[in-house]
Order: C-alpha cells, then structure tokens, then sequence
C-alpha cells in the first residue's frame, strides 16, 4: 500500500477501531456521505443528487475498476479546481495524526 492509504488507514482507525470487522457495504456508505459533501462542495443540489442516484443503474462494477474510476474523477476535479489531491490529502492526514496523537 502507499503511504498515503496507510496514514488513511491509521486515521480511520483512530476514530473508529476495527476497521476490519466493518464490511464493504458498511464503507461504501461513508465513501458515499464524502462523495456527497464533494458533490454539493462543488455546486450539486440535493434535487440533482437524488436525480442522479435514482437514474444511475444499480449494476455493480468490480470494485478496482469502481475506484479507478473514483480516482480518475477526483484527479480531473483536482486538476480543474488547481488542487493537488495528494497534497491536500497529506495536509489533513498529517494535522489530524498529529493532533490524535
């Protein structure tokens, strides 16, 4: 894993303990509560979200190709917003480590 998923990783855990008893399911809500707070972050409304989530079909990708694709969004959004998401990403991780620890 990379550094970054690690330091993700050690900072759920603080938070929430046994990361490894939770399942897919049980994360996939919260990817969707922060894919959310992006969403609205960037202009979406609660009508376009319910919209969309309610016209996007249910059938599931593999989970790598899922998150390839999460990743290539979040890289365009970065890219077009002039903010590097690891960068950012560190900032939070290393604040947040720091001050838990």
């Amino acid at each position: 894993m990379s550094e970054i998923q690690n330091k993700a990783v050690a900072l759920a855990a603080q938070y929430e303990s046994a990361l490894a008893s939770q399942s897919s399911c049980e994360r996939g809500t919260l990817f969707l509560k922060s894919a959310l707070d992006l969403f609205y972050a960037l202009g979406g409304s609660e009508e376009a979200g319910r919209a969309l989530a309610s016209a996007h079909p249910a059938t599931p990708l593999r989970i790598d190709s899922a998150i390839a694709n999460v990743m290539v969004e979040v890289a365009v959004l970065s890219h077009i917003n002039d903010i590097d998401m690891i960068q950012a990403t560190y900032n939070r991780l290393d604040a947040e480590l720091q001050r838990n620890a």
